[in-house]
């Protein structure tokens, strides 16, 4: 009977940090401490709950033989299914509480995030808080704005690989890490299959034909910047004051798999002359603004990949050859502010 007890003051007592805990995680930024006692009581709870099992296995047994047992483990079995695939509603739930970690005001932006504050004129504010993923690693990134027929309105942000033509050449699979860490290579190439959709759609071609800027040509400063390390917090502004649609494409060097590789797409000479890089295309991701609020704050949400070797800019439905592209990014929400 005192061991009983023990179990079940333990698994209430854990039950209650987990909880406190999760809902911290849920509406916050990241936190070590929080982040640590979740782990902790979770498995602390977890040894509880086995413990709680084989006291009550009996009567355990019994439930599990209960005629209404079938429609309460197909109810389970859905909730596990929509959490899994990220499936409405539970993704309007956790879209839900990406917009309050954004707007909590909580960041440490000299710590656990990078802060980009590019030309501050403007009658709209626009804000980018992106949560690095498990894959990201120095990726290249265009944020730009379209009107509602899709044209070209305005670009906000390039990374400077891209803005300023320096890929550099002699990067490899093995040492593009530490390659990419000095600031003195020249760069020899341009990696035109980084952001076709970006490039295609700003629709500015140099004199080789291509869509990408070059070191005689690159763009101005004010719309160009060096590719955060980690989470980082983007500021912009823009007077463009009807509905339009905000796009960011993404994409990570040399993160090959089973569907992009060198063994895949022999005819395609841009994919394997190093400009490519061989790895999986880029990932476009969207938010539409209507203004229907003067200050509000959207999830951007992942509308599909650019072309394998920015052949053109056309963007692809079909994400089920793309792996750990797809955890680039683990969140991106946009802020809209009328000023």
């Amino acid at each position: 009977m005192l061991f009983r007890k023990i179990v079940s003051l333990i698994l209430l007592l854990s039950f209650v940090v987990v909880i406190i805990s999760g809902i911290y995680l849920f509406f916050f930024d990241y936190s070590q401490t929080f982040t640590t006692l979740h782990t902790v009581f979770g498995l602390t709870l977890m040894i509880s709950v086995l413990l709680h099992l084989k006291n009550n296995s009996r009567s355990i047994l019994k439930y599990l033989g209960w005629r209404r047992f079938p429609i309460i483990a197909l109810i389970f079995i859905g909730f596990f299914l929509m959490a899994f695939y990220e499936l409405p509603p539970i993704s309007s739930f956790m879209d839900f509480g990406a917009r309050q970690k954004a707007t909590s005001g909580k960041k440490d932006l000299t710590q656990t995030y990078e802060s980009i504050t590019l030309k501050g004129q403007g009658a709209i504010e626009l804000s980018f808080d992106l949560k690095a993923g498990e894959f990201y690693w120095y990726p290249q990134m265009a944020v730009w704005m379209e009107d509602m027929m899709g044209n070209h309105v305005e670009t906000l942000y390039v990374t400077n690989a891209t803005a300023k033509g320096l890929f550099f050449g002699g990067r490899s699979k093995e040492n593009f890490k530490e390659f990419d860490r000095e600031s003195n290579q020249n760069g020899e190439y341009r990696r035109v299959n980084a952001l076709p959709v970006w490039s295609h759609k700003r629709g500015i071609t140099y004199t080789d034909g291509m869509y990408v800027p070059t070191r005689e040509q690159p763009l101005p400063e004010a719309i160009s910047g060096a590719t955060p390390s980690q989470n980082f917090y983007l500021t912009t502004a823009t007077d463009f004051k009807k509905p339009f649609v905000l796009r960011m494409e993404i994409n990570v060097a040399f993160d090959d798999n089973e569907y992009y590789s060198e063994f895949d797409f022999p005819e395609d000479e841009v994919f394997h002359s190093g400009t490519g890089q061989l790895g999986q295309p880029s990932l476009v991701y969207e938010a539409k603004i209507d203004f229907s609020k003067s200050n509000q704050y959207v999830v951007m949400q992942l509308i599909g990949r650019g072309h394998h070797s920015g052949k053109t800019g056309e963007i692809f439905d079909d994400l089920q050859t793309l792996t750990s592209a797809k955890q680039i990014a683990e969140r991106v929400v946009v802020g809209i502010n009328r000023r």
